[in-house]
Order: C-alpha cells, then sequence, then structure tokens
C-alpha cells in the first residue's frame, strides 16, 4: 500500500489543479459603461466660435445717390477763386448800376438782318436812321423814325438838308415792331448777375469785361464796357460753351453796339424835327 503522506500529496495537487481551472473559467470583470458617445456630446457646451471667424450680416444699405459734381464755372460762386469772384463783383456792380440808369447813349448798330444804322436813345425814347440822310428821293422818302417804347408806335419822317422832301416831311406811321431794336439796356434788363464766366479783353483800345450765361441751352456772351457798364457787344451761341480758341464757329446771332458815345444824347435828338 502507497504510503499515507504520498497519498495525501497527490490529492492535494489535484484539489489545487481543479480550483485552478475553476478560476480560469469565470468570466472577466466587465469595465464600468461610460455614456454614449452622442449623450456626451450634448452635455459639452460648445464653446464660442473665435470671433475672427464670427459673421455678423449687416442690414442692407440702400447705396446713396450720387451727388452730381458742383459746377465751377461760375453758378457757384464761393467755388471760385478769390481774384475771379472780386473780377465777377466788380461787373456786377457795373450792370447794376447800369440797369438803374436812364438810357443815354448814341451807338451803331449791327444785328441779324441788319448790317448797320444809327441809333439814339434817350430814355424810352428812340431814334434810328432808316437810311443815310441824303439818300431821300421818291423811292426813299424818309429817314429817320421815332420809337415811343412807353405807347409802342413808330413814326417816319424826312430830315435832309435838301431844299424839300419828296413827300413831305411827315409823320408817317411805320411799323413798331419792324424797326425797334434791342438796346444794351434791355440785355441787362433780361439777365441776371448768374454769369459763369469773366475774362478782361480790349477791343479797339476800349476794355471789355466779357461774361457768359446759360439760357435755353445756349450760350450768351456780352461785352461789358468798363465805363458805365453798357455791353457794347452780344453774342448768341449755338452750345452753353463756346469753343475757348474758336468762339465764332457756335454764334447764331450777334448784336454789336459800335461807336457808343455814352452820355451825349439830348432830349432834342430824340424829338421828331418837324
Amino acid at each position: 500500500m502507497m504510503d499515507k503522506r504520498i497519498i495525501t500529496a497527490i490529492l492535494v495537487l489535484i484539489m489545487i489543479f481543479a480550483f485552478g481551472c475553476a478560476t480560469q473559467q469565470q468570466p472577466a470583470e466587465q469595465p464600468t459603461e461610460e455614456p454614449p458617445a452622442e449623450t456626451a456630446v450634448e452635455e459639452t457646451q460648445a464653446e464660442p466660435e473665435p470671433a475672427a471667424t464670427k459673421t455678423t450680416k449687416q442690414p442692407e444699405q440702400t447705396p446713396a445717390e450720387e451727388t452730381p459734381a458742383e459746377d465751377t464755372s461760375g453758378y457757384n460762386f464761393d467755388s471760385l477763386p478769390m481774384d475771379q469772384q472780386r473780377k465777377i463783383k466788380y461787373v456786377r456792380k457795373l450792370m447794376d448800376a447800369a440797369r438803374t440808369t436812364e438810357e443815354n447813349y448814341f451807338f451803331r448798330y449791327s444785328g441779324p438782318g441788319v448790317v448797320q444804322t444809327d441809333v439814339w436813345v434817350k430814355g424810352n425814347m428812340i431814334k434810328r436812321a432808316m437810311i443815310r440822310l441824303d439818300d431821300v428821293d421818291v423811292f426813299n422818302p424818309y429817314n429817320m423814325v421815332y420809337l415811343n417804347r412807353d405807347n409802342g408806335k413808330a413814326e417816319a419822317y424826312c430830315e435832309t438838308t435838301k431844299a424839300s422832301c419828296p413827300k413831305g416831311h411827315g409823320p408817317v406811321t411805320e411799323s413798331y415792331s419792324k424797326w425797334k431794336v434791342k438796346t444794351p439796356k434791355d440785355w441787362l434788363l433780361e439777365l441776371d448777375n448768374n454769369f459763369y464766366f469773366a475774362l478782361d479783353n480790349k477791343v479797339s483800345d476800349v476794355l471789355y469785361h466779357i461774361i457768359d450765361y446759360r439760357k435755353d441751352g445756349k450760350a450768351i456772351r456780352l461785352y461789358i464796357r468798363d465805363y458805365k457798364g453798357w455791353p457794347g457787344k452780344v453774342e448768341v451761341h449755338n452750345t452753353e460753351r463756346p469753343d475757348s480758341l474758336q468762339p465764332s464757329k457756335t454764334i447764331l446771332e450777334e448784336y454789336i453796339y459800335d461807336d457808343m458815345d455814352v452820355g451825349g444824347v439830348s432830349d432834342e435828338d430824340v424829338t421828331p424835327q418837324k
């Protein structure tokens, strides 16, 4: 028979082996379950975006209307250079003085359809030569017409150094509209002081201040005499801005007041000599 000690040792080994197998068959301990990923995301507060990546939607703005560039050629007086402002102020004073002064001058007039005629103006009375004094004959019996601007009447007379007039001295009723003449003062009263161009120039040794107006798409150019402020010439151009080098190419009408003698006309000069 086996020694009891041997048998006891064998039994102990068998029991140790059996215990080890039982331990290996037990399921491994499961780790603690973590919340689903979605839940973790929900519980985490979103971090604010960096200021650089934020885009704030601005309210739509109505584009501002474009302001047209101001016309600095004369209408915007304050924008002009000081020397030009002084010049324009000086011409305005001349024109204002002429507007309030009685018309009293002689001039040789040329205009649309008129080559040249002598004109005497005193107040509202005008005497205008119809023909040369010595050209009176049966075909041209009258050589002078008197215009009354107060009543719009015109009367023709024969005034000559000849012994007699073919059809008498007159008066003979004439057409006022046919013989009326636009005087220098008429232009001053028609136009205001808002001219946009000024230039000094001499014509036949007479100093003129040349100014332009815009009216009905045309430029009206006045040559203002430095003495008394009466226009010596008026041009009507078919454009608002006459060419600076060749202004004559745009002239539609021209009125010339030549050989002007200011202040030398008397009441007798504009009264018919009967």
